[in-house]
């Protein structure tokens, strides 16, 4: 399901099981937050990198499984994720060489720097099934602003590379995202893991998300989740795509 690398001064997770496009499920949520619980306790790690295999960089959550459990339990596993890539005292990176989508946007939302190849698509999608992308939206719209991110939702726009880079939800571009990490990581040398810490720290006081929106967050998804008729949608529209 995923892949551990270990280079100099990072650690590098590869998502490993394109035949799914790389859906995100309970399992592959634990072994992300296994890796950079590990990559946090090594101490000349500074950096943690997010890559796929295949033609998807990550499809989003698998809505097949049964969330609804969650519900009343506060915030969910994949928020929780997102806002650990986003608050972590390591520099996290996300390599968006295929299409990100629903969830998956926002995986790659929530790291610090996002890289695309010119392969790359970002597209929000949960509005096409009734549903709402409570938890990726308040990562995606930190990056884009709340207008773009909420017309974004609305209008289900894909975006490229070169659109995602100049609406900030990616920070570089290039034929690769492979090509740009190593650039990156040289040029993060010369920043120190304390004071990327105290960086993050510091704009998280400023610019932090409310301790209670993952509960929040939570609540809206389940409850479109459970809505009347959404479920049916998902499937209609799902076998439209492979019928087409």
């Amino acid at each position: 399901m995923t892949i551990v690398q270990r280079g100099a001064g990072h650690v590098r997770v590869i998502l490993d099981r394109p035949v799914r496009r790389n859906t995100i499920d309970d399992a592959l949520l634990s072994d992300l937050s296994d890796a950079l619980t590990a990559a946090e306790a090594s101490p000349d790690c500074r950096v943690f990198v997010i890559s796929a295999l295949g033609e998807d960089f990550c499809a989003g959550m698998d809505l097949s499984a049964s969330h609804e459990d969650y519900a009343g339990s506060g915030e969910l596993p994949y928020w929780t994720l997102l806002r650990r890539l986003a608050t972590s005292e390591l520099v996290t990176v996300s390599l968006v060489d295929g299409a990100a989508t629903a969830g998956g946007v926002g995986l790659a939302a929530a790291c610090d720097v996002v890289l695309a190849g010119e392969r790359a698509t970002f597209r929000l999608t949960e509005a096409l099934f009734g549903l709402v992308p409570a938890m990726a939206l308040p990562f995606v719209a930190r990056r884009t602003g709340e207008q773009h991110a909420f017309t974004s939702t609305l209008l289900a726009t894909e975006l490229d590379a070169a659109e995602a880079v100049r609406a900030g939800l990616a920070d570089r571009a290039a034929d690769s995202a492979e090509q740009l990490l190593r650039p990156l990581l040289v040029s993060l040398r010369r920043v120190d893991r304390g004071t990327v810490q105290a960086l993050k720290s510091y704009r998280g006081a400023v610019f932090g998300l409310p301790e209670d929106l993952g509960a929040v967050a939570a609540g809206a998804f389940l409850s479109r989740l459970a809505a009347p008729g959404v479920r049916e949608r998902m499937s209609g529209l799902k076998n439209a795509l492979v019928a087409s």
